[in-house]
Order: structure tokens, then sequence, then C-alpha cells
């Protein structure tokens, strides 16, 4: 998925914060996902939150 650039600064910084590095929000949030919600379950949150926005955003413009 590539990101719009009003996108991210957003997302690189959540990146910074969490420690992951996966460039693809949507394939991270698989990720974590699969492996432990209830470990995971803030980063999922903001995931999907920031997904819903980004779609948002597509389908404004």
């Amino acid at each position: 998925m590539q990101l719009p650039e009003l996108f991210h600064k957003e997302y690189q910084g959540f990146l910074l914060e969490t420690g992951f590095d996966d460039p693809d929000p949507q394939s991270l949030l698989m990720e974590l996902a699969s492996l432990s919600m209830e470990v995971y379950l803030k980063e999922i949150a903001w995931l999907s939150d920031f997904l819903g926005r980004l779609e948002k955003g597509r389908e404004v413009a």
C-alpha cells in the first residue's frame, strides 16, 4: 500500500513509537491480528482507525 504524503509522517511516528518496521499498514495490521489480539490490542486499534481515515481521505480526493 502506497501511503499518501499526508499520512506518511503520522504512520512513521507510529512505527517509531511501537518499534515496528513494516512500511505497509495493512500488512502490519494483518500480521499483528494473526499473532495475538490481546498483546497488540492498542496497536491493532490504532492501525484500524488509521486505515479507516486513509480510506476516507481517498474517497474525498
